[in-house]
């Protein structure tokens, strides 16, 4: 059984700056660590998202998906977590 404390990120596609990356991956893995419902998840991430980074973020949580949206530069990140569940994030608040 793996270790569910062991949340295995796997950036997909970024335009983030590297340091906007790694803070929010680190509130992807602990929204993993506390949630196992998508919606759950995408809540906590939009939440501190919106609260760190300013508004507004949109979040979308799941195994499969397809999209088109647009986004602020340097702001969409797309990855895959524990081989399963996709997550992308992007700021968007015209």
């Amino acid at each position: 059984m793996e270790n569910a404390t062991e949340i295995k990120v796997e950036v997909k596609e970024s335009d983030m700056e590297e340091p906007l990356v790694a803070a929010v991956l680190d509130i992807i893995r602990e929204s993993m660590k506390q949630f196992t419902i998508d919606k759950e998840v995408a809540t906590y991430i939009k939440e501190r998202l919106d609260k760190e980074y300013a508004t507004t973020w949109h979040v979308i949580v799941g195994r499969s998906f397809g999209s088109r949206v647009s986004y602020e530069m340097s702001h969409f990140l797309l990855v895959k977590c524990n081989n399963k569940v996709n997550i992308m994030l992007f700021k968007c608040g015209y």
